[in-house]
């Protein structure tokens, strides 16, 4: 490997000074979130976070409603646990140990383990619905160490979910409600997404793809329908069929069930699939979701076998935006700015300190110098940045706060602050201030992503779609994007002669 060139060390250095910068000053007021820099902090109440664990787990959902994407003659299943996901793994080096895992009404990851080979099987697939709440939801504490259940997420470097949807239930979406309230009714989109939430606060991330496949079996809206939906049914797969879209895809709906809460009808054309991806080595993720997208532009056994029956969007950390001052100078000379010294800047912990000496007749603007930084992945479009600088505490009026626009592209910066020493008192005073971040989900941008515009508002009109994946992508995105702090810090250090 070469050597890494001055400009990328500097570029380390500033990342890792950064990623101190919103935790180890004690003078700091108390955060609204957590830093633009770092992962988001553990959620109240909520075991501290614990390092990455070892291997890989797969949960696999093998209720009734998967058996219509396989078939005698198809090998996706097979080839996407065996050939994608676990290939990708392998050359990871991320699958000793591995397990893998079904769902059905409980998680069964005792031996014998499901098999790639058994995922292609019809057979396989015969839950009456799969309990996906279990492989995510953390154990309650117990009183004493010895009867702590193990968490289902933590022993594994990385977890992956496999599923073709959610539970509909009658309870509607609770997008703040905590996993023991949200889950009370099943595993529907309030529960995965109270769920995803909170793994997302304690700083796992979480990548989603969706894969479009044939199918061809019982779909179950799971609720009684009347002759009302059943003719929107139908009047869907007729608009489907004359989609430019789906060219070459023929939908049909028929036998319904009337009567009963299962609300099953056979559904021919296509059907999404899911994958989560969970883990708290960052990094890895992203390289095991970059192999596993790899893979699947080789195996080609989705639908229309092209880009657009494979998608994958990254939900958490969006810690990709750093920000560092790193020189501090006198402005101007002559005049009043001639009777104000700035010493050289120095670094304490987060903060860059600037002595600055005047006397009573000093008056100056000092340049303060910086850069801006994307890391590994700049920020998504749904992701809104603003930047602005700010002092947590009130400033006189001898001061300048920096009025420059920033901008949030990667590069050099400059802004000016300054001083008034004709009226200050003789001594040293501090003015403490910063760059601030303030991130929030654009809403344009969220309502043309793939799980926006891929989601169904119903569980029975649009099988081609995920019930309710826009509100879960909504609910998790928002605590993996909101938040707000300080990227860097300054003290001008002000002593009057």
């Amino acid at each position: 490997m070469p050597s890494s060139s001055p400009r990328t060390e500097a570029r380390l250095l500033v990342a890792a000074a950064l990623a101190l910068a919103a935790c180890n000053d004690p003078a700091r007021p108390a955060p609204t979130g957590p830093s633009p820099t770092l992962a988001p902090a553990p959620a109240p109440g909520v075991a501290p976070a614990a390092p990455p664990g070892r291997g890989a787990q797969v949960f696999v959902d093998v209720s009734e409603s998967i058996r219509g994407f396989t078939s005698a003659r198809s090998v996706a299943l097979q080839t996407l646990h065996g050939q994608v996901i676990e290939a990708s793994l392998s050359a990871l080096q991320l699958n000793n140990p591995f397990q893998r895992c079904a769902v059905d009404t409980a998680v069964h990851c005792e031996a014998p383990q499901l098999t790639a080979q058994q995922a292609r099987l019809p057979a396989t697939y015969r839950g009456g619905y799969s309990a996906l709440h279990l492989a995510l939801r953390r154990p309650p504490r117990a009183p004493r160490a010895d009867l702590q259940q193990p968490d289902p997420l933590d022993p594994y470097n990385v977890t992956v979910l496999v599923t073709d949807g959610f539970q509909s239930t009658s309870t509607p979406f609770q997008p703040g409600a905590s996993g023991d309230v949200a889950c009370t009714a099943g595993a529907d989109p309030s529960c995965l997404a109270a769920l995803l939430r909170q793994r997302v606060e304690e700083g796992y991330g979480l990548w989603v793809g969706r894969l479009i496949l044939p199918f061809d079996g019982r779909y179950f809206a799971e609720r009684r329908l009347d002759a009302p939906m059943w003719s929107r049914v139908t009047q869907h797969v007729a608009a489907l069929n004359t989609d430019p879209q789906w060219n070459g895809v023929h939908f049909a709906a028929s036998s319904p069930a009337m009567t009963g809460e299962s609300g099953a009808f056979r559904w021919q054309g296509a059907r999404p699939l899911l994958l989560f991806v969970l883990t708290r080595d960052i990094p890895r993720g992203r390289q095991l979701v970059a192999e596993m997208e790899r893979r699947l532009a080789v195996e080609r056994f989705t639908l229309r076998q092209s880009p657009a029956d494979v998608a994958f969007s990254e939900w958490s950390p969006f810690e990709g935006l750093t920000a560092r001052v790193l020189n501090a100078a006198r402005n101007e000379s002559g005049g009043a700015a001639d009777s104000v010294i700035v010493d050289r800047p120095v670094r304490q912990g987060e903060t860059m300190v600037i002595p600055a000496r005047c006397d009573v007749h000093g008056q100056a603007r000092i340049r303060l110098d910086g850069v801006i930084q994307f890391g590994p992945m700049p920020p998504p479009p749904i992701a809104s940045v603003s930047l602005t600088w700010q002092s947590p505490t009130p400033l006189d009026g001898f001061f300048l706060m920096p009025r420059e626009p920033m901008r949030t592209v990667p590069g050099p910066f400059t802004v000016r602050t300054g001083i008034d020493c004709r009226q200050l008192p003789p001594g040293t005073r501090d003015y403490a201030f910063g760059l601030f971040g303030q991130w929030t989900v654009n809403p344009a941008a969220l309502a043309a992503e793939w799980f926006t515009t891929g989601s169904a508002e119903t569980s029975y009109d649009s099988p081609e779609k995920v019930f309710g994946l826009a509100d879960l992508a909504r609910t998790v995105l928002a605590a993996g994007v909101n938040r707000q702090g300080y990227l860097d810090r300054v003290t001008l250090r002000v002593t009057r002669q």
